[in-house]
């Protein structure tokens, strides 16, 4: 074993290049002694170093292997770091606070455990390695938590803890499952571009901003439906590679990131994934809303100007007869509903100028003292022209109506001819769907 003067070569604050790469095998007590004086340890091996009480000295690490290293309950008040480190089951317990930064970054961990840890800097595993089952359990994370391109060789379960700050897993690599239960994350949950083999699960989470599977590949089931939400909490799901997404529609109306943004571009295609994911899970509802929805978007992803009046008019008539009439073919209800309307509508106006209706039978002929004019036939009158113009076409209303109010009749007869054919095509769909 070497003595502590030949320690002080190998743990320095030198650049890397002048570290000797070697792996030393050095005593727990030694390295306690090493970190007092401020020194860097690197290319150590350490077995069963524990940390215990206050720690007020920082403790950095530098491409050195910790086998059996435990942090029991022990408080930290000076940073904590990793760098290019092997912890051979690492072990994280009781009550464990570090008040500044915890860096793991390029570090291959074992079988770690992480259970009762608060962070209050920032936890930065990027590019980190971790091997065998991973648990953290009741952590809280009171910064920003970084898993950037971190890779999971087997699965991750993190469960009951807090994450104050940003919860960042982007283009980590799970080569299992992802599991997180009866967690709250009180900033964005970014999980763009990563990669899960298994089951992606939230179980009773609860999401405060944004959840982002932007660009994740998900190769089994995405489990959302037993979330919490909370107020601001958004979606995204853009350029997502998924099948089985179950979430359900009113938890994603009106929680979208890009439609709260205005780019109905990015939620055509996120609402497309959604469509063909409730198509997988044979939820034919579900896919009619998110079909709506999608052409909802692409409604208002088109250009509109009175410079070019058409646009105005067309995005108008698209709202009017395939949105409100009938839902872009989802809704049957929307055309009937659409229907009562126009017709109680043209009613209240034929009924209001019924002496320019030629009429040879009145509905009530013994009211005085003009017949024609009283409100019982106004109304009559009134609701049978509308119906009868409505259901029959330009082929049976002619003549009936005098001067221009033959103009509204013409208007309604096509509209009904119109509403007519989106009903059909809906209740089909649905019947045949």
């Amino acid at each position: 074993m070497p003595d502590i003067e030949m320690l002080h070569l190998t743990v320095t604050d030198a650049p890397a290049d002048d570290l000797a790469p070697a792996l030393t095998d050095l005593s727990p007590e030694q390295v306690v002694a090493l970190l007092r004086d401020g020194k860097t340890v690197a290319n150590a091996r350490v077995k069963r170093l524990k940390f215990r009480g206050a720690v007020a000295y920082p403790v950095r690490f530098k491409n050195c292997t910790l086998v059996h290293c435990e942090f029991d309950g022990a408080t930290f008040q000076d940073e904590v770091s990793f760098a290019a480190c092997l912890l051979d089951r690492a072990v994280c317990q009781h009550g464990t606070v570090f008040e500044k930064a915890l860096d793991l970054s390029h570090s291959v961990l074992n079988k770690p455990t992480f259970a009762r840890m608060t962070v209050k800097g920032q936890f930065l595993a990027a590019y980190a390695e971790f091997r065998g089952k991973v648990a953290v359990v009741d952590c809280t994370f009171e910064q920003r938590a970084s898993f950037w391109e971190a890779k999971f060789s087997t699965w991750i379960d993190i469960k009951g803890c807090v994450f104050h700050g940003e919860a960042d897993f982007r283009s980590a690599h799970v080569e299992q499952g992802f599991v997180l239960s009866h967690s709250t994350f009180h900033g964005d949950f970014l999980f763009r571009g990563a990669h899960v083999e298994k089951k992606f699960q939230a179980d009773g989470s609860r999401f405060e901003k944004a959840l982002d599977l932007s660009k994740a590949k998900l190769h089994d089931f995405v489990y959302l439906e037993t979330i919490e939400q909370g107020p601001a909490q958004t979606f995204a799901f853009l350029n997502a590679l998924a099948k089985r997404i179950r979430v359900r529609p009113e938890q994603v109306e009106g929680r979208l990131s890009s439609e709260r943004a205005g780019k109905f571009d990015d939620a055509m295609q996120e609402y497309g994934l959604l469509k063909k994911c409730y198509q997988e899970l044979h939820r034919f509802d579900h896919e009619d809303w998110a079909f709506y929805r999608f052409k909802v978007a692409q409604r208002k992803s088109q250009p509109v100007t009175w410079a070019k009046p058409w646009t105005v008019w067309r995005t108008l008539a698209d709202y009017l007869f395939l949105d409100v009439g009938c839902g872009y073919g989802t809704n049957p209800a929307r055309a009937v509903r659409m229907a009562l309307v126009i017709i109680l509508g043209f009613a209240i106006l034929y009924g209001a100028r019924v002496e320019m209706f030629y009429t040879e039978k009145l509905p009530f002929p013994d009211a005085d003292p003009d017949a024609k004019t009283f409100l019982a036939n106004r109304v009559m009158i009134g609701l049978t022209t509308s119906v009868s113009v409505f259901t029959s076409g330009m082929g049976g209303i002619r003549e009936i109506a005098q001067g221009w109010m033959n103009v509204p009749v013409m208007i309604e007869s096509i509209m009904g001819t119109l509403l007519f054919g989106l009903f059909i095509v809906a209740f089909s769909r649905k019947v045949i769907r």
